[in-house]
């Protein structure tokens, strides 16, 4: 089975978790901004903190996203 099949978003895990993001449930522009800010398929970020804002931590960067748009990030534990 393919791991996206197992996927959900990057707003229900907890704090602390690393997760490998999957596929992104956006339009175009939020896709294109995030890429751009290092978050794309197949990366692995460290999930700091959820609730109405979720921080992703990418290497040494954070990245702060609306509880919105975490949830149209769709990863799997990348434990």
């Amino acid at each position: 089975m393919d791991p996206a099949d197992f996927a959900a978003p990057v707003s229900s895990f907890p704090a602390g978790k690393t997760v490998r993001l999957c596929f992104m449930g956006l339009d175009e522009q939020t896709c294109a901004r995030l890429r751009e800010l290092g978050i794309r398929e197949g990366c692995d970020a460290c999930v700091m903190a959820t609730g109405d804002k979720c921080v992703l931590a990418l290497g040494a960067s954070r990245v702060a996203l609306r509880r919105e748009v975490a949830m149209g990030l769709f990863a799997t534990d990348a434990g």
